[in-house]
């Protein structure tokens, strides 16, 4: 619920710009993407590119997600030709997940994408802007990581 608090004004603006930062991305990336991933999935792709293949329980910790929704990603994901499972040869209760040749060309022009929107941005800011940009998000990033061990983020 929110308070009947005066609103901050930093934080209605940064709500604001971030909203319609998230906005016009998603609108570029439709445009120009034949795939358009949630959130979850592509954390979870992304995962797999960098660690290849994984377990779904170490899938659903990476990701934060429980392991029905981390399967019903996969499924999608699995139905799409964009990852394979495979169950372990020594432990059949064991079910690996990696991504296919597709999904790994489609994670690296995701990834591509993504680095060459984060360019783009960065180009209005001069190198200094750059790094107290950087050093800002780092700053606000620990804080939300410390946040998360100790309790509840949004609490």
């Amino acid at each position: 619920m929110l308070s009947n608090t005066k609103p901050n004004p930093y934080i209605e603006k940064m709500d604001h710009i971030s909203t319609e930062m998230i906005r016009l991305l998603n609108k570029r990336n439709e445009e120009e993407l034949p795939f358009k991933p949630t959130s979850a999935k592509f954390i979870l792709l992304h995962t797999l590119f960098k660690k290849g293949r994984c377990m779904v329980n170490d899938l659903s910790t990476k990701t934060n997600l429980t392991s029905g929704a981390t399967t019903l990603a996969l499924n999608r994901l699995e139905k799409d030709g964009i990852v394979q499972r495979t169950r372990d040869s020594h432990d059949r209760r064991v079910v690996w997940v990696e991504l296919s040749e597709h999904g790994s060309a489609l994670v690296q022009q995701l990834l591509l994408r993504r680095q060459q929107a984060w360019e783009k941005m960065l180009q209005a800011l001069s190198e200094q802007e750059q790094e107290i940009f950087i050093q800002l998000m780092e700053k606000i990033h620990d804080e939300m990581k410390r946040s998360n061990d100790s309790a509840s983020f949004l609490d």
